[in-house]
């Protein structure tokens, strides 16, 4: 019979249920069952209400269906922990039945693999699509499948992977995208001699990209058993570590430098005797706060819509579950990413507002700062504001105290925890706590945070409030058996962290972390020329719809069309004619600028475009791209004939 005990059995096992019905549908409807030959991968996510996968709209107006293994991590993390909980085999064998076939057909020349930011796999044409470059950025891969499937082709991988990446083992020059054609030689044998940091490079050296790059190595160096792999996972990381300056502890987020640099171009002049570089901007990310911004790299904020993303805590996450996973190899990793915690909290935290203040990594406050030209950290005109702690930020620091004990990270957590009307963890974990346990938040990465605290310390309370976040997280997330953004959003994306989560909090309730893979910080996204914009993310043209299946055209698709009255309609509409795409600070008129059309150029002009917008102006591309009439036109119109191309 029914039983008190019986209803607390089931009210525990709900997470548990939601996610094998989630996982259950993916099976049902996220398989690959289009184009002349299925295969066992996986679509990227799919329609909730029709169940239709997917689709990316080239410019050529080919529909790809996305399969996107790098974008399936999280996915397989779940599947495998489901069969490990449940016993079920079906849905860890469904995860090693699609990275087996990647590993005998996704596989590029080279020996990297059709994934990651800018490539993909379209399921209807049975091909690759998308930008011909390799490129991941704090995936975070489940490396430990992939090596109990196929470890030689894991190992081949991964060496590819550093290969194609590294341009200079002798001080570790390295790009975020990497050709998947180029032949490549010996990985690990290269002599290694450092140097300065900050040195000239024509490469992008950011650390998201260099994330992947050490803790791909540092996997193989642990399960391969050699050393090679996990010495150079260890130079890498320090080529970071080694950007801080004495006494503030804040690390670059690149060691090298460009001949031109826009964090130079747009704050140099006015921070004379300070190395200024996009690579000493903390947080270091384009956004940096501010609002107008932060629109146009949704993609880099968010992991879907709703749920905030800080790339620049991500690495140090990332290095801390690298450390804990290497054990006495891992001290490194873990003390490094400690001691950038430490000089988060304690050069540019602020408590009042729960805030970080924008600033060069040698301590100056970059606060308040209004920006005299256009450039990659805002427009001209807008101010560098203080940027809120987030989730994720909590989540950091409650993993450094679980892992390290450290009380200053406990400090933290407790500040950021308050900031976000949490209530109070308490001075310590054994003094008295006031937590509002009846909170309305439903933050995966709270969620998380707060079973990092119950396995640290045992404490019931925090076990209390993050059965509460789930609960709110099922309420407002799950939505026809799959999780999406709200009940109104259209596409769920599968690689979205809330059902590995409440694995996680499943597992805290029965005190069986082992059978659930860790979360890492991983943030799948794609990023490719959709319809006649030049860059899009999924983000923004798919998991971000709620009320049609695709985006409205946008007034630059419309120009770089060609079309005059269809640029007429939009701006009598209302469309910004000095709107800035996504990705970057592109206006309407610099694409009518570049494609040559002379009549738009015109029309955009009379309705007030900004004819000296960005770094590079309509008069760049008009000039590079020949249309001698189209830069007279800008010219009489005031263009600035000195401006240097940046």
């Amino acid at each position: 019979g029914f039983s008190a005990s019986n209803s607390k059995a089931n009210e525990n096992s709900k997470y548990l249920d939601a996610v094998r019905e989630f996982a259950d549908n993916v099976l049902k409807y996220g398989r690959d069952t289009y184009g002349p030959k299925h295969t066992p991968l996986f679509v990227d996510g799919l329609n909730i209400h029709t169940h239709e996968p997917v689709k990316w709209i080239a410019p050529s107006g080919e529909k790809w269906v996305l399969s996107n293994l790098a974008s399936q991590q999280n996915l397989f993390r779940t599947l495998d922990g489901l069969t490990k909980i449940t016993g079920d085999p079906k849905y860890r064998q469904v995860a090693v039945d699609a990275i087996e076939y990647a590993f005998a057909n996704l596989r590029s020349p080279n020996g990297l693999l059709y994934w990651g930011v800018g490539i993909a796999y379209d399921a209807q044409a049975e091909k690759q699509c998308g930008i011909e470059i390799h490129s991941l950025k704090c995936h975070c891969p489940y490396y430990e499948l992939m090596w109990e499937v196929d470890p030689r082709a894991t190992r081949k991988f991964i060496e590819a992977y550093w290969s194609a990446h590294i341009l200079d083992w002798s001080n570790l020059d390295m790009n975020r995208g990497a050709p998947l054609n180029k032949p490549l030689g010996e990985t690990w044998s290269h002599r290694y001699k450092g140097g300065p940091v900050f040195f000239e490079s024509r490469s992008k050296s950011f650390l998201v990209a260099g994330t992947d790059l050490f803790y791909a190595a540092g996997f193989l160096g642990k399960v391969s058993g050699d050393r090679e792999p996990l010495v150079w996972a260890k130079r890498l990381i320090h080529r970071y570590v080694e950007t801080r300056n004495p006494g503030v502890g804040l690390s670059g987020t690149k060691y090298t430098r460009g001949k031109y640099d826009g964090a130079q171009y747009q704050l140099g002049k006015d921070f004379k005797g300070h190395l200024v570089l996009t690579g000493t901007l903390f947080p270091g990310h384009p956004e940096m706060g501010n609002a107008a911004a932060s629109e146009a790299f949704p993609a880099g904020l968010f992991v879907t819509p709703g749920i905030s993303y800080n790339p620049a805590i991500a690495p140090w996450i990332s290095a801390m579950l690298l450390g804990d996973m290497l054990d006495a190899d891992g001290r490194e990793f873990n003390r490094w990413a400690l001691e950038e915690l430490v000089a988060w909290g304690k050069v540019a935290y602020r408590k009042e507002d729960n805030s970080f203040i924008p600033m060069l990594i040698d301590g100056t406050s970059l606060e308040g700062y209004v920006c005299k030209k256009d450039g990659d950290y805002g427009s001209k005109g807008t101010a560098f504001e203080p940027i809120q702690a987030v989730p994720m930020d909590f989540w950091a620091y409650a993993l450094a105290y679980r892992l390290t004990g450290d009380q200053f990270m406990w400090h933290m957590a407790r500040s950021i925890a308050s900031g976000h009307g949490l209530g109070d963890i308490g001075v310590t974990p054994e003094t008295q706590h006031q937590l509002k346990t009846a909170t309305d938040c439903w933050s995966p990465y709270t969620l998380l945070g707060f079973i990092e605290l119950y396995r640290k310390t045992g404490n019931q309370v925090f076990l209390k409030i993050a059965r509460k976040i789930g609960d709110n997280l099922l309420a407002r997330r799950f939505h026809k058996g799959f999780f999406v953004p709200s009940d109104k959003h259209i596409y769920t994306k599968f690689d979205t962290i809330e059902h590995l989560v409440l694995l996680q909090l499943h597992a805290a309730l029965r005190q069986t972390f082992s059978c659930v893979p860790e979360v890492w910080p991983g943030r799948s996204f794609f990023n490719s020329p959709y319809r006649n914009r030049k860059y899009a993310s999924d983000y923004s043209v798919i998991y971000a719809l709620t009320e049609s299946p695709y985006p409205p055209k946008l007034l630059e698709e419309v120009v770089v069309s060609g079309d005059v009255e269809g640029v007429r309609l939009l701006i009598s509409q209302g469309a910004d004619v000095n709107a800035r795409n996504e990705g970057s600070y592109r206006t309407p008129l610099y694409w009518a600028a570049m494609e040559g059309h002379r009549d738009i150029v015109e029309l955009l002009l009379a309705h007030d475009a900004e004819v000296n917008a960005g770094r590079i102006t309509a008069l760049h591309y008009a000039a590079k791209e020949g249309h001698k009439e189209i830069a007279e036109l800008l010219i009489a119109k005031g263009a600035d004939v000195n401006a240097k191309e940046v």
